[in-house]
């Protein structure tokens, strides 16, 4: 069982590498948790939380695509791809990785389905750089409103 954190991410690499399309290269990834916030986990236990839809898995963005590697619940080992988009066509939302113990955002696939994913204390440096790079791709807000004109001094 893979516990530390350079293990799990040297794994998980590993398992990227022989997905990736000739020429792509790895930006950023980190491991999360989809579904309701895990907090729920010591409420309603991870029976019910599989229920609901947690799903873990290693997040990559390339400079192409973003790839979900998914990852066993007991062994956090790869298992293989659980699915790609084409970058342009993610988006991120709701961002919040400033939390002590789980940040969170909104992914948007490309057939529109939003995924809440869920970024241990752990991971966190790694989930902000992910975002960084996703939001960076993400459809433009539009633009503020001009400032009010200046009050004419006398």
């Amino acid at each position: 069982m893979a516990v530390r954190k350079e293990t799990i991410r040297a794994q998980f690499t590993e398992a990227v590498q022989q997905v990736l399309e000739p020429g792509e290269h790895v930006q950023a990834g980190s491991y999360c948790v989809s579904g309701p916030s895990p907090w729920l986990a010591g409420g309603v236990g991870i029976l019910i939380m599989a229920l609901l839809g947690t799903r873990y898995y290693f997040v990559w963005a390339t400079d192409r695509r973003v790839i979900f590697i998914k990852a066993s619940f007991w062994t956090a080992r790869p298992k293989g791809v659980a699915w790609a988009d084409p970058r342009a066509a993610a988006s991120i939302r709701d961002v919040d990785l400033q939390a002590a113990v789980w940040g969170k955002l909104w992914y948007r696939r490309t057939d529109g389905k939003e995924i809440r994913l869920n970024f241990h204390r752990w991971w966190l440096e790694e989930a902000r750089q992910l975002a960084a790079i996703l939001g960076a791709h993400a459809a433009p807000a539009s633009p503020p409103p001009p400032p009010p004109p200046a009050a004419p001094t006398t």
